[in-house]
């Protein structure tokens, strides 16, 4: 359950506080108000691409947070800047992007514009049947095989190549392996050796300079200025600065000598080192020039070349054990998708039953689901015994389908079927593509009943829906605002609505509002209850009068009994 969201300099929001609850929750307010500043903040918080535009004027950054309870209080927090950077935290600690994501793919639905386009789209429709029907498990193990089986066949397809090509690309590769392994460069080690070749090929000039320096600190000048500042200090008590200087420049001079010393003592002019060192370079530039820029990037390409190697020659599996593995997994592959295609055509039939129900409570009577389901031949597909093509449109089709002959068939990681929602909203009319029918109120409703039929097979998400209701009047306003609350009977709610009898029904009501002070706007979020609340859905049904008072007591009277 998301329990609060604080929403700072974001978009119309300068400082937006919210707290939520369980049920249904609605945002109400006038055009233009910004009501669909919290799904976009929400959106936001979890991902959602958006740009540098959603930061409010004359911010330098905007942040969204999130407190939820998952079992367990976890906070979100999400911080865009002018610059282009995202930030996450969950907890307090950074985040990755991709950590937020599953975090919201366990539990927030958000049904905006955009995303009942989606649900207009074949593979968006598979995937929510399979999540009614609890099949992911079955999907996931059958992808799996899936990932399986192409691998197999990447290797007998390298295996199975032009014997003259492999056995060239065996030898290059070997010869290359071996080239590399011979050297056994070790990173960074061509930086260390340069640095020795410096000073090997160096040594004669390094110990000349060390030689002058040394018999520059021999000089007597060093002595005769120490005895002058002695002189100096001893006749003239405040030249003691001038004593301690002289002091550290005695220590530091006998200590320069000694490292002077040392430095010279350890120069070895070593012709046969700097030869081998020179070799050795000469050696890893061969390899860098041929296999990669540096000796990180030769060490890869090595790797790559042996695994190539390793395929090539057949390591760990011969074209026989290949075979057999591409033919026991071809099995598994067409058990798997005839079991996981039945289930769904089951789900199928009870996904158009429920959504029937659904559609009858929006009065919709006579509009109605179907589902398409096709499946492609493909000879290097998997064999199964499915028809090429069958809609669902009652729970006894699937049973009563014919068992047609097995043929192989096309898949993918979600199986052999193409599964097409299809729709008609009139009696007689026939079924036809969701995406080809979708206009105006129908459409809302239509996917509304499928929001709610598909909520059923799971519980404890949260569901935002934005302008759910458009192109719905208010003689419909409250069996939507009913469809509403049942589906807030089993998650969490939050809904954008312009309809006083959707917001009637809802268990807590926020209005957004517009601000100005001349200069600025901004929009705020407060709770209305009691008589507030009474005075916004009359304002919503036209303006705050007796009569419209007294109708949103009716709604509100109306939404408690049902």
């Amino acid at each position: 359950m998301l329990e609060q969201l604080e929403i700072t300099s974001f978009a119309v929001a300068r400082n937006v506080a919210i707290d939520l609850g369980p049920g249904l929750t609605v945002f109400t307010g006038e055009t233009g108000a910004g009501k669909s500043l919290v799904v976009d903040a929400i959106a936001f918080a979890f991902g959602a691409r958006m740009g540098r535009e959603v930061i409010a004027a004359g911010a330098d950054r905007a942040t969204v947070r999130a407190a939820l309870r998952l079992g367990w209080p976890t906070v979100i927090e999400r911080t865009l800047t002018l610059g282009g950077r995202s930030t996450y935290r969950i907890d307090g600690q950074p985040a990755r992007y991709e950590d937020v994501r599953a975090l919201a793919e366990g539990f927030l639905d958000i049904h905006g514009q955009s995303e009942q386009l989606a649900i207009l789209r074949p593979a968006v429709q598979l995937a929510a049947l399979d999540e009614f029907a609890g099949l992911q498990a079955d999907r996931t193990a059958l992808a799996s095989t899936v990932r399986e089986l192409r691998e197999v066949r990447r290797k007998l397809a390298s295996l199975r190549s032009d014997a003259r090509e492999r056995e060239r690309l065996i030898e290059r590769l070997s010869f290359e392996v071996a080239e590399i392994d011979a050297a056994a460069p070790v990173p960074g080690e061509d930086e260390s050796l340069r640095a020795e070749q410096a000073r090997l090929g160096n040594a004669a000039r390094l110990r000349e300079g060390a030689e002058r320096a040394l018999a520059a600190l021999d000089e007597p000048a060093i002595g005769e200025v120490l005895s002058a500042v002695r002189v100096i200090a001893g006749r003239d008590p405040g030249a003691a600065d001038l004593a301690d200087l002289a002091g550290i420049l005695e220590t530091a001079s006998m200590d320069l000598r000694r490292a002077l010393r040392a430095y010279r003592d350890a120069l070895d002019e070593d012709p046969e080192r700097l030869a081998a060192v020179t070799e050795r370079l000469d050696l890893l530039a061969r390899l860098q020039r041929k296999y990669g820029d540096t000796i990180a990037a030769v060490l890869a390409y090595r790797d790559t070349a042996a695994r190539q190697l390793a395929d090539l020659t057949g390591a760990g599996a011969s074209l026989e054990e290949l075979e057999a593995a591409e033919s026991r997994l071809l099995e598994t592959l067409g058990r798997q998708a005839a079991d996981l295609s039945i289930r769904r055509r089951a789900a199928a039939g009870a996904l158009v039953g429920a959504i029937a129900a659904e559609l009858d409570l929006l009065g919709m009577t006579g509009a109605r689901l179907a589902v398409a389901f096709t499946c492609d031949d493909d000879p290097a597909g998997p064999l199964v015994a499915l028809p090429d093509y069958e809609v669902v449109a009652g729970a006894a089709d699937e049973a009563a389908a014919p068992s047609p002959e097995p043929a192989p068939r096309a898949f993918t990681e979600a199986g052999v079927d193409r599964v097409e929602f299809l729709a008609s909203f009139n009696p007689g009319e026939p079924p036809r593509p969701l995406g080809t029918v979708a206009s105006g109120g129908e459409t809302s409703r239509f996917l509304l009943a499928l929001t709610v039929a598909l909520g059923q097979a799971t519980e404890g998400r949260l569901e935002v829906l934005d302008e759910v209701d458009e192109g719905v009047g208010g003689r419909t306003g409250a069996v939507v605002g009913r469809a509403l609350r049942r589906l807030a009977a089993r998650h969490q709610v939050l809904c954008i609505t312009h309809l006083p009898q959707v917001a009637a029904a809802a268990d807590r009501h926020f209005v957004v509002e517009k601000r100005t002070d001349g200069r600025h706007t901004w929009s705020e979020v407060r709770e209305v209850a009691g008589e507030a609340r009474r005075a916004e859905l009359a304002a919503m049904l036209g303006g705050v009068t007796p009569a419209n008072l007294a109708a949103a007591d009716e709604l509100l009277g109306s939404a408690a009994a049902s």
